[in-house]
């Protein structure tokens, strides 16, 4: 079937030569468009739509690609949308059976092509499931564009392409997989522009794949008065991507793609630990080369963008096949291990402790370790995260004590410890190499907490490191969890009862 909507409204399968093009099945129950003839995609004027005023039912319950086992068959829309197009529903046939939602629906979702499927996919066992075809690439506005969705129905393969060039797909090669189809005897019209504010011409359904015909490529455009050629070319862009922990940077990136003469494809690339959107600001960063000019970027959330440019004449244009993202992930440091009390503790009300020092660079370098302390094996009330040096500077607790080695890595808290990491003077900490412990210091600062030792109590302590990438702000994954608890008991003397 195809619309030329050369003849009038109630005849939008004219040609211009007053002949109608053949269906087979296919029948017009009712039709309400308005003529354009200032913009067109072939022949010359299209059907304009102004929400749901104007729309277009069809008869389709008697046409085999519409039936139960339909041969692979493909769909294709010309459209031109205006100014309130950019959310709409473009062509619908769906339909409630015992309440559940069976056929398809392509809509506009802020200018994206969506696709849904709903319950068409057979399973065995009588089981059917849904499916969405989403793109990434927004309609553009006040030009002509072609959407064409492709139903592989023997390899249960559906594409979705925008002027040709793929956008969306989702395959099932699942065993259970038995076929594709509409519910039996289903009289539901597929309706044309069911809510739609915008242009449609040359609306074509038939089987196999999309016509070349309906493949749309920007030729170069030369304005004789500025003496400026302007070339937009598209832009394909990814959802925003997540690695498992932060700090992940990027050690190769792999595409295959076809290029042909006097074409343009570029990627763009951008990361960030913390969580952006797609409107976010965040600068994209080209990618010169894929393997030792890489963005520099530690990112847990990361996003793509790659911009295709035909060839001048606008016959051809770039394909990207494939793309991979290769990174290393910044792990957590591990948990220190042989946490246990050094039993040559000379001072009253004071605990030492031995660990084995943590084989990440990452702590060795920069990080360091927090000692946690409660009154129960799994409530700690307070945290010992800094010492005074010599010069009465605050520091991280690096177990480099006197006598202290790789395997008996070595600290000491009593009183005076406890006050300095409860009261962190202000201006203390602050610098760059001391952003991993700012959660800590801000916990000193604002809640006061900790608690000094007190005779006649029995105290458990838990260790754990950090690396020097940890912050409150984006990185809070790069610190291990606690070490088992271990316990010591202050005695209680004669003054004390």
């Amino acid at each position: 079937m195809f619309f030329d909507f050369e003849g009038e409204p109630s005849e939008p399968y004219l040609s211009e030569s007053g002949i109608p093009f053949p269906s087979k099945s296919i029948s017009v129950v009712s039709s309400s468009y308005l003529e354009d003839r200032n913009t067109h995609f072939f022949g010359k004027k299209s059907a304009y739509f102004s929400g749901r005023r104007n729309q277009i039912h069809l008869s389709v319950s008697g046409n085999s690609l519409f039936g139960t086992h339909p041969d692979p068959f493909s769909i294709s829309i010309p459209l031109y949308i205006g100014e309130q197009g950019a959310s709409s529903v473009i062509l619908d046939r769906t339909v409630y059976v015992k309440g559940k939602k069976y056929g398809i629906s392509l809509e506009l979702n802020d200018g994206k092509p969506t696709l849904y499927v709903n319950h068409l996919l057979q399973k065995t066992e009588f089981r059917t499931v849904s499916f969405v075809l989403e793109s990434p690439v927004k309609i553009k506005r006040k030009t002509w564009e072609v959407i064409s969705i492709y139903f592989d129905t023997l390899n249960h393969r559906y594409v979705l392409y925008q002027n040709g060039i793929e956008t969306a797909e989702y395959e099932n090669k699942q065993a259970d997989t038995i076929g594709f189809g509409f519910p039996e005897n289903d009289s539901t019209p597929l309706i044309l522009g069911k809510s739609y504010y915008g242009n449609l011409d040359g609306f074509h359904i038939h089987k196999g794949e999309p016509e070349i015909s309906y493949t749309k490529f920007e030729s170069v455009r030369y304005d004789d008065d500025t003496k400026i050629g302007y070339m937009e070319g598209s832009t394909a862009i990814s959802p925003i991507l997540e690695t498992k922990y932060s700090n992940s940077t990027l050690q190769q990136i792999q595409w295959k793609i076809d290029e042909p003469k006097d074409t343009m494809i570029t990627l763009y690339f951008r990361g960030s630990n913390q969580k952006f959107n797609e409107s976010s600001s965040l600068a994209w960063t080209r990618v010169h080369s894929f393997t030792n000019d890489l963005p520099k970027h530690r990112f847990k959330y990361y996003q793509w963008k790659v911009w295709f440019r035909p060839d001048p004449t606008g016959r051809t244009v770039p394909n990207l096949q494939t793309l991979s993202f290769d990174y290393i992930e910044q792990s957590p440091p591990d948990v220190p291990t042989l946490f246990r009390l050094d039993p040559n503790t000379s001072k009253n009300k004071m605990v030492c402790f031995l660990w084995n020092s943590n084989h990440e660079k990452e702590v060795q370098n920069g990080g360091g370790y927090i000692i946690h302390y409660g009154l129960l094996p799994n409530r700690m009330v307070g945290s010992v995260f800094v010492k005074k040096d010599k010069e009465h500077q605050l520091k991280k607790i690096d177990g480099n004590e006197e006598g202290s080695g790789f395997r008996n890595k070595r600290f000491c808290v009593d009183e005076d410890t406890l006050v300095t990491n409860i009261y962190i003077p202000e201006g203390q900490l602050e610098s760059p190499s001391d952003r991993n412990l700012a959660d800590q210091v801000d916990i000193s600062k604002k809640e006061k907490r900790g608690l000094l030792f007190q005779p006649g109590l029995t105290y458990y302590f838990r260790i754990s490191a950090y690396n020097r990438y940890l912050n409150e702000w984006d990185s809070k994954d790069q610190r291990s969890p606690l070490s088992a608890p271990i316990s010591f008991s202050f005695p209680k003397e004669i003054s004390d009862l």
